[in-house]
């Protein structure tokens, strides 16, 4: 049974015989009275875990490996380490840096210095940077993560019910699993790397944390419930997490060009020592003894904590470095154990890790090890294509240009300040003394005196301006160049993209301005497929980490939907992750942009129209900001998303038998046992009752409806069977019994809210309009004549006999029907005395 307790399989050799080879015993958490989850977060694994004492000598082995990492390409790490480092310090407006042995430091700055003498420095030195750098960040980060990238999950055996209903029931998990791990913040966090670092992992785990989810019930319908778990009790809630992380905390073999190239990858962040020992008591003794993994690591160490607490590096805080230890987990694939020498202890590792080595250290002491494969956690991307992993940021060209535009801007600060001009005077005829102690009033005259000077000597002869250089106008336009036409230009930002013009003389329709701001999304289209990527790649892994490390089903309740029910059981199948489109989203005021134009042409456009009319749309609709951020409530849209709630019961099982009929039965048995049953009364009774169970469905949906119009059937029968003509609905239709009887289910959800609505709603009576024509010549002449008299023709009886008929009289009368106020036009003709 897989579980963080357990031992390790026999191997069996190629001729079938099984070999007996040395066994590790796992760590036993119970010896130290521990229980994943309880006090601080535990990633959870189907593996069993190894900790120092367990290894004994082959802890030295793996510390081997470790030392493998940790040389690794050394010199180019500290570079990569560098650049990252820097861009990130600019993006938070820390411009002004020197290089030193311990990285970058702030101007300024020096051993035992405070951030106060740095701060003091800088003011004086007027060093003030224009941080466009940053400001350009926070446009390309919102860019970037305006939503979560959709996704498609299908079974990677379509012919497999198992792997078919784990795509189902995945495509229902997903969703929670956006909303749990928060996946908008970490899209947000993805993207600030990709501006600064140029390389972003991720790690996927299912973490029990009681301390930040409570606690829930162990349920035994799970499969593979792990051992120290009880069935029934209450154990941490486990739920699955996305970690983000950027160069400074992630390293990989830079030399490699894919990640499936990569025999291993190191994930690295300071935590801190409490948290770390109420996590591994087994080594809590040495994690605040201990150093970081290996002193090539000091140097990331440094850079992660200077771009966290912006300080000086070296004049951090020694409580820092005390009160924060770095966790490492290292990723080794099964081909790095060709790295131990020993040939016995060699074997002893692909035997035991098969699928891989995972080694998690606390505080640079070895906390545990198990087998893993890297594809189960870690992902690494990148925002462009390129020659190994130290590759290009977003905003690594804009870089260089920010230097300088702070450097032109302290230049023309200091024209400002230092070029201003001096004013000299003559002493004695001019009292300069007294003329600096008034004020500058033009409504005062200060007097001169001009004896004893040369004849002619004019006031403008004693004083005089002194002469300063003035600053090239170039400089200003240069200036306004590095903030508005360089960042473009270097990054590929074209104002377009956030909706700019970018000039006044480019002006022009709506259209062109879509066209423009779409052709330049298109520079962000590598970076937004690596995002997809990502997602992609965190959702399949927490799909399958769920299906083997989740101790209960998943019931959750996600904003503005009914609750989630979610079986663990179904998702034991293999499926794939597909991204949904690889196309930039629009924004919201886009897409609002649009809708109101649709809305506008519904009324002479007849597919608008029917998309307007739609309920499915209503939802979409009601989250428009226009609408919502008025508090506005659309007609339909809680009904609509009240039945995409009860798919989540509909599409679960099959109808169930009808009640009324059930009853009818019941009342039929207890009638047979009735004496009077078997009177000619009592039969007839029977038969009533047999009658009215045969009027009846034999199976009715699983969800009732509501019998009255408290629910808007027209919309639930809508919303119903845009579902089952969906693709969902089709592969329900079409696919094992199972999923048939869902879809019958669905169907008689649908015609049982049809038929309400019918019943609810009848047709009304259409009012018949029409006219009459009858030959009066046909009747009785007495008959003849009251007809006439009803038209309001006077015609004696005699005057209709038919010897006296010689020619015909037509009259034609229009108006009311005094009864029924219908409109009527009445034609009658008759045959009258010939004229005389």
């Amino acid at each position: 049974m897989p579980a963080e307790l357990g031992t390790p399989p026999t191997v069996e050799q190629d001729e079938g015989e099984v070999e007996q080879t040395p066994q590790l015993q796992p760590l036993n958490f119970a010896q130290y009275k521990y229980v994943p989850g309880q006090f601080a977060p535990w990633r959870c694994s189907p593996f069993p875990a190894y900790g120092p004492d367990q290894l004994g000598e082959y802890q030295n082995h793996i510390e081997q490996l470790m030392q493998n990492v940790n040389k690794c390409d050394a010199a180019a790490r500290i570079w990569e380490v560098l650049q990252a480092w820097e861009m990130r310090l600019f993006r938070r407006n820390y411009h002004f840096l020197n290089a030193g042995w311990k990285g970058w430091g702030m101007f300024g700055g020096s051993a035992g210095t405070t951030g106060a003498a740095i701060m003091q420095t800088q003011n004086a030195m007027k060093l003030f940077s224009c941080n466009v750098f940053g400001a350009r960040h926070k446009k390309i980060v919102a860019l970037l993560s305006r939503e979560v990238p959709g996704t498609q999950i299908v079974a990677e055996d379509e012919k497999d019910p198992i792997d078919q209903a784990a795509a189902e029931e995945a495509e229902k998990y997903v969703r929670v699993f956006e909303h749990h791990a928060d996946l908008r913040k970490r899209i947000s966090e993805a993207a600030s790397f990709f501006y600064t670092d140029g390389r972003v992992g991720a790690l996927t785990y299912t973490v029990a944390d009681a301390t930040r989810w409570g606690t829930e019930i162990a349920d035994a319908e799970t499969p593979e419930v792990p051992e120290g778990v009880t069935i029934g009790k209450d154990t941490p809630v486990r739920r699955e997490v996305t970690e983000i992380f950027g160069k400074l905390e992630t390293k990989v073999p830079l030399m490699a060009d894919h990640e499936h190239e990569m025999g291993w990858i190191r994930f690295q962040r300071e935590v801190g020592v409490n948290k770390l020992k109420a996590q591994y008591p087994w080594v809590r003794d040495k994690i605040a003894k201990q150093g970081n993994v290996g002193g090539m690591d000091q140097i990331d160490r440094l850079a992660r904590i200077n771009v966290r607490l912006a300080v000086q590096a070296s004049s951090s805080s020694g409580e820092a470095y005390k009160n924060d230890a770095t966790e490492t987990v290292t990723f080794l694939r099964p081909s790095e154990y060709e790295g131990i020498s020993d040939q016995a202890v060699r074997d002893l590792f692909y035997k035991t890790f098969p699928d891989g080595l995972e080694v998690w250290h606390a505080g640079g002491q070895l906390a545990f090890v198990r087998n893993c494969p890297i594809a189960d956690h870690a992902k690494i991307v990148h925002p462009y294509p390129g020659d190994g992993q130290n590759r290009e940021a977003i905003g690594t060209n804009y870089l260089p240009l920010q230097k300088v535009l702070n450097a032109n801007i302290s230049l023309i600060d200091r024209y400002f300040r230092g070029a201003i001009a001096r004013r000299f005077a003559m002493e004695g005829p001019l009292d300069v003394q007294a003329i600096n102690s008034q004020s500058n009033d033009p409504a005062k005259i200060t007097p001169v005196t001009l004896e004893g000077l040369a004849p002619g000597t004019k006031i403008s002869d004693l004083t005089g301006v002194e002469a300063v250089p003035q600053p090239n106008t170039a400089i200003f336009e240069f200036v306004q160049w590095l903030i508005q036409g360089a960042p473009e230009a270097m990054d590929g930002g074209a104002p377009a993209v956030f909706g700019l013009e970018t000039s006044t003389n480019e002006k022009g329709t709506f259209g062109e301005a879509k066209l423009n701001r779409d052709q330049a999304l298109q520079v962000f289209s590598g970076p937004w497929a690596a995002l997809c990527e990502l997602v992609c790649a965190a959702g399949l892994q927490a799909v399958k980490s769920a299906a083997k490390n989740r101790v209960a089903n998943i019931s959750a309740s996600l904003p503005g939907q009914q609750r989630m029910e979610i079986e663990i059981g179904k998702l034991q199948g293999s499926v794939i992750v597909h991204p949904e489109s690889l196309e930039i989203p629009q924004s919201l005021a886009e897409q609002q942009e649009q809708i109101a134009a649709l809305l506008e042409q519904a009324s002479s456009v007849a597919l608008y129209q029917q998309i307007v009319s739609d309920p499915r749309n209503l939802a979409i609709f009601a989250k428009m900001p226009a609408l919502s951020s008025m508090g506005l409530e659309i007609q339909g849209a809680d009904a609509v998303e009240q039945q995409q709630g009860e798919f989540e019961i509909l599409m679960r099982s099959g109808p169930v038998p009808n009640p009324q009929v059930q009853a009818i039965q019941q009342q039929l048995e207890q009638a047979e046992m009735d004496p009077e049953a078997q009177t000619p009364e009592g039969q007839q009774a029977l038969a009533q009752l047999q009658q009215a169970a045969q009027q009846l469905p034999p199976e009715v949906s699983t969800v009732p409806v509501a019998q009255d119009n408290s629910e808007n059937h027209a919309i639930h029968a809508a919303i119903t069977l845009g579902m089952m003509t969906s693709a969902t609905g089709r592969k329900l239709k079409y696919g094992d019994d199972e999923q048939k009887a869902a879809y019958q289910n669905l169907y008689l959800h649908w015609k049982e809210h049809v038929e309400m609505m019918q019943k609810l709603q009848p047709p009304p009576q259409i009012e018949m309009k029409g006219t009459v024509t009858v030959d009066p010549t046909k009747l009785p002449p007495e008959a003849q004549a009251k007809a006439f008299q009803a038209l309001g023709l006077q015609v004696a009886p005699e005057e209709l006999q038919p010897q006296e008929q010689t020619h015909e009289i037509t009259e034609e009368t229009e108006g009311l029907n005094p009864q029924t106020g219908v409109p009527t036009k009445r034609k009658v003709s008759v045959v009258g005395k010939p004229l005389s």
